[in-house]
Parts: C-alpha cells; structure tokens; sequence
C-alpha cells in the first residue's frame, strides 16, 4: 500500500489496493486509520461493482439508505445514482441538481455526526463535474479568535427537508416528493458548530448552511457567522478540487471536511454516473439509534 498527499493538510491518494476484492483485517485497520488521520481518502483504478462498494460501506460502518429512494439500485441499495443519465424510457436514472450544490455536509439531518461518504465514479464528462473538498480542523484553526468565541457555544437546528423542499422547488422534476411517512422519520436535530472529533481530538467547524434557527442568536447573525467560517475554510489554498477519471474512489469523513459540487452546464450535453454511498461511522458521541427503522421506512417500494 502506498500513499500521497492531496493536500497539506488533509487528504490522501492510497494506490496498491483492489477495492473490488476482499480485504484482510490488517490492510482494512490500516485503510481505516488513513482515513481519520487524513480525512479524504483518494483511490484511483477501481472496478467496483455495487456489490463491492456495498461491502465496503458495510466495513467501514453501518450504510444509510438513500431517502430519495428512487434512485437506489434495486439489487444493492446501499447504492445511489448521481448525474445526468436517464433510462431508455427517458426517465432519469440518477439524481441530478442542475447548477450543482455548494458547500455541505452530508448528514446533519440526523444526530450522528460521524460518517463516510464514498462516491465512485461511472462515467465522467469530458469536461468538468469536479468535486471540491476542505479540511473543518483546519477552518477552526484558522478562523479569527473572536469568531471561535461566537461559536463555541453556539447551536444550529438541522433539517433534511429545509434543504431538501427548495431543491424541490426549484425544479419538481429532480426526483419524488417524501411521502408523510418518510418526512416524519427525518425530524429536525440539534448540532453543535464547534466539536471536537472523537478520533483525532481535533476540534471541527460542522456546519449546516440551511439551518431553521440557532440556539442563542438570531437566524441572520448565525447565518453571518457560518459565512465568515466558510470563507475562511474555502479560501483557494485550503480547497482540494478533484477531477474525475472513471473508476476513482474518494471517501471522505463528514466530521471533518465540507464538500462541494461545480457547475453542471458545462457537462449537461455530456453524461456523469456516480455510485454514493454513506455510512455512519463509530465512534461517536450520539448514535442513530433507530436507523434499522429508518433504512427500512425508505426501502420500501
């Protein structure tokens, strides 16, 4: 197993591994811990069946379903499509924001902050489709001492459909509204903007940036605050930007880095696929406790 830096702070490409057979319990511990040191894990040259990327959310902890369940593959739905590809009918067979999202964290809908995001690529345009990644110790770190003291103490309320509703709005046509059920098994949940990473001790910036109300100031002053954090995480020096080769693996710790996609128009005449997978991670200081329940509410057809 061999590594290389992404960044110089965070992120690693590991070559020498096949993904797409069975790892032994020394090559995963080893994988594993690369992945809290480093955040950003970068594997090139894949052959993943969704099969094989199943398994490895599964190793690494316990997968969630996808909640806009029709874009989960039937056979293996720890698996979800991303890009612009559609079915012979015409349909879309993969979940789409036309201009791309910005900055986030996958995962503060649900108290359990500590999980992997795998995203494979498929099929990649010609041009574009990149994925930017940044370091949260790092922003911590760098953010102005009066700015961590705004923070510290402050709490964000979190909400998958407060995101989730206006990408809905702006186009009803990016995938199928949540039944009753599915909403109310996605309730709101308290965070904390400053913690501290159970693995590394490093204190994390984890931010939302469609939060419903903060604890101790006004929704537009915590908003400002989140901003003036996320100018400093995002600034040109601290942001890796991945261009993608077929076959690419990158997995990332959503306790500790903020991604974002790019601008879709430049590819939209082109085709991308992507296999996504999440996986909630141990340890941590609050479990999903019934994610049982909630994987199974979203396989349902």
């Amino acid at each position: 197993m061999q590594t290389r830096p992404l960044m110089p702070n965070f992120g690693l490409e590991v070559s020498g591994v096949d993904l797409s057979s069975p790892i032994d319990d020394d090559s995963f511990a080893e994988i594993r811990d690369l992945y809290f040191s480093h955040s950003a894990l970068l594997f090139r040259g894949q052959d993943l069946s969704p099969a094989s990327q199943a398994s490895l959310a599964h190793r690494f902890g316990r997968p969630k379903i996808e909640t806009r369940k029709q874009f989960n593959l039937k056979d293996h739905p720890e698996v979800s499509t991303i890009g612009n590809v559609k079915h012979p009918d015409g349909e879309d067979a993969a979940f789409f924001v036309r201009g791309g999202f910005g900055w986030h964290t996958d995962g503060t809908s649900a108290c359990h902050v500590d999980a992997a995001t795998f995203l494979y690529a498929v099929e990649v345009p010609k041009l574009g489709g990149d994925t930017l990644l940044c370091s949260t110790a790092t922003a911590y770190e760098n953010i102005p001492d009066a700015l961590k003291d705004q923070l510290c103490d402050l709490e964000m309320l979190c909400s998958f459909h407060a995101h989730n509703d206006l990408l809905l709005e702006a186009d009803p046509d990016s995938h199928i509204p949540l039944t009753e059920q599915e909403r109310q098994a996605l309730p709101p949940v308290w965070h904390k903007i400053v913690q501290v990473h159970p693995v590394t001790g490093r204190k994390v910036l984890y931010m939302n940036f469609h939060p419903m109300e903060f604890n101790s100031v006004s929704l537009s002053v915590g908003e400002e605050w989140l901003q003036e954090a996320l100018a400093v995480a995002t600034q040109e020096q601290y942001v890796y930007t991945h261009e993608w080769q077929p076959g690419d693996l990158l997995i990332w710790d959503n306790h500790a880095v903020l991604h974002s996609g790019t601008p879709t128009a430049c590819y939209e005449s082109d085709r991308r696929l992507m296999h996504r997978s999440f996986a909630y991670t141990q340890p941590t200081e609050r479990t999903l406790e019934n994610l049982d329940e909630v994987n199974e509410i979203f396989l349902k057809a």
